[in-house]
């Protein structure tokens, strides 16, 4: 009912722009066939020297009055009022006539007026109209009533869509009954369906046939206003056909209104006991999840428990790896400062043995060099003594005594190189390293196990 009454509005408002619209190219068209007529007038003063030819003013029929433009527009506006249809009817003819008798009259009129009939319109006066405008205004005329007919094969195909509308509610209804007394009815309704479509397709035949030669100017044909008018008859009709139909379905509907009830209660029984039957499975489905869950949980917290023994055997075992680790880098550490302190030895030992040699090789070159002294001072001494045994003798004691204290000195001497040599040979320098090294009950060092162990 909603979208009726949109659409019924919306038909009503498009319907008054259509009436204002036509209402003043009325006022246009009627002040212009008053110019036209006072043209005519003129026109007929001075008789016309050759044979009068028909003009297309004569022929083309003038535009309707706006009153009955705005009856028929509302009249095609409101579809589906409740009226009765021989009222409608009837006004429609009285319209036509009206407008025909009325075209007519006009036609008769202009012909008349000059006494011999129409002039041509290249002999009237300099204010005349030509054929070419004549012919131009009955053009956009023309177009005006295409349009009028688009507008109505869009009317048309809505009521198409309506019975469309109708013949599934029929069939839903006929479905409900389920085969019932009414079938007659239903017949009959579906019968009078098909007509209104058969009259339906004959008035689109007739509108598509008057669109091919809607563009030429014919005087036989008889004026689009009246297939417009025929066709506004047609459609009204179909309205208020269908509001009968509607109003025969309502009524239908009322009347199985129990049957449908009864229906309506046991499908609704029937699916309630397939919800109960579902909830039952589904309540079996939950059972057999939940025992499922359970045991997966049982087994998850097994699993957890050993998890964490394992997890504490691990982290102990770690703890352990650790501490050795950490008592493995401090002995790390220790072997090397060890290795350290030993190269440092080693390089210090080297350095000494390096003097040693230097000092043993300095001892052995004063050793010779007193070695070859002394062998001077025994030569000198030699000669001393021949000298003194050629001369006869004289102070030959404190020349011994002399002799004897060089000797002694230097036979020390030699001893004590000597001494140092054989020490040298004899390694007591290891003792005296022994003795300067620190030893390994020291703070600084510890005993490490080299084996590995």
């Amino acid at each position: 009912m909603a979208d009726e009454e949109k659409e019924r509005a919306e038909k009503l408002a498009a319907a008054k722009k259509r009436v204002e619209a036509m209402k003043k190219k009325a006022k246009k068209t009627g002040k212009k066939t008053k110019d036209t007529g006072d043209e005519k007038d003129t026109a007929t003063d001075t008789p016309a020297t050759g044979t009068p030819e028909p003009t297309a003013d004569a022929v083309a029929p003038p535009p309707p009055p706006p009153a009955e433009e705005e009856e028929a527009v509302d009249s095609a506006g409101s579809p589906t009022l409740s009226a009765p249809p021989s009222s409608l009817a009837q006004a429609s003819k009285a319209r036509s006539t009206s407008f025909r008798q009325g075209s007519i009259s006009l036609g008769s009129g202009a012909g008349g007026a000059g006494g011999l009939g129409p002039l041509s319109p290249g002999l009237g006066g300099d204010g005349g109209e030509t054929a070419m405008d004549i012919y131009r205004k009955q053009q956009a005329k023309i177009e005006e009533l295409e349009k009028e007919k688009g507008r109505w094969e869009k009317e048309a195909k809505e009521l198409e869509r309506k019975l469309g509308r109708v013949e599934g509610e029929l069939e839903d209804l006929r479905e409900a009954e389920g085969g019932k007394n009414d079938d007659g009815e239903v017949e009959k309704l579906k019968n009078e369906i098909e007509g209104l479509k058969r009259q339906n397709q004959q008035l689109m035949a007739q509108r598509k046939g008057h669109g091919g030669g809607g563009g030429s100017i014919s005087v036989a044909s008889p004026p689009p206003a009246a297939e417009l008018e025929r066709a506004r008859e047609t459609i009204q009709t179909m309205e208020l056909e269908m509001g009968r139909l509607r109003a025969q379905v309502e009524r239908l509907s009322a009347g199985g209104g129990e049957n449908e009830q009864v229906a309506a209660l046991e499908e609704k029984l029937g699916r309630a006991e397939r919800a109960a039957g579902l909830a039952q499975r589904e309540v079996g489905d939950l059972k057999v999840a939940l025992e499922r869950v359970s045991e997966k949980v049982v087994k998850e917290g097994s699993a957890r428990s050993s998890a964490e023994t394992k997890a504490s055997q691990l982290e102990k075992e770690t703890k352990e790896v650790r501490e050795e680790k950490e008592g493995l880098v401090k002995k790390v550490e220790g072997l090397e400062k060890k290795v350290v302190t030993l190269t440092t030895l080693h390089k210090e030992h080297d350095a000494r043995m390096q003097g040693l040699k230097r000092e043993k090789e300095k001892l052995e070159k004063e050793l010779g060099e007193v070695q070859g002294q002394l062998e001077k001072v025994e030569a000198e001494n030699l000669k001393l003594r021949k000298k003194d045994a050629q001369e006869g003798g004289g102070d030959d004691e404190g020349v011994d005594e002399l002799i004897d204290e060089e000797r002694a000195r230097l036979e020390r001497r030699i001893r004590e190189l000597e001494g140092e040599n054989a020490d040298l040979r004899r390694g007591i320098w290891h003792e005296k390293r022994k003795e300067m090294q620190v030893g390994p009950e020291g703070e600084m060092y510890e005993n490490v196990d080299l084996g590995g162990r």
